[in-house]
């Protein structure tokens, strides 16, 4: 069967299709719609909000990391839950996902 739905996750809203392909191989694909994230992105962006937070409390947020693109970190051997990579998020962030970030400053993590 090709892309027979499998599952979905009202939480997250990741939905994942079942493929099997000629080969007998099985697939797994999973999907989720990040243009809502994006645009909340874009919006705190635009507000200055997280920078602000910044100045008075040294404290923000800046990205919001969806479970899609987590799994895509994951893939390149970058954990986000591991604070000794810290850096290596905010570098692939910068380099390949900025429309994620919630700034439009450029911060690097040594």
């Amino acid at each position: 069967m090709r892309g027979e739905f499998f599952s979905y996750d009202p939480l997250t809203g990741l939905r994942e299709q079942y493929e099997e392909t000629s080969d007998g191989k099985i697939h797994i694909h999973t999907y989720q719609d990040v243009e809502p994230i994006l645009d909340h992105c874009k919006a705190l962006a635009n507000s200055g909000l997280p920078d602000d937070n910044w100045r008075k409390n040294n404290v923000s947020v800046y990205a919001i990391i969806p479970a899609i693109l987590q799994g895509a970190l994951f893939k390149k051997g970058i954990n986000i839950m591991n604070p000794a990579q810290v850096g290596d998020v905010v570098r692939e962030i910068n380099t390949n996902y900025p429309a994620f970030k919630t700034t439009s400053k450029h911060h690097d993590v040594r």
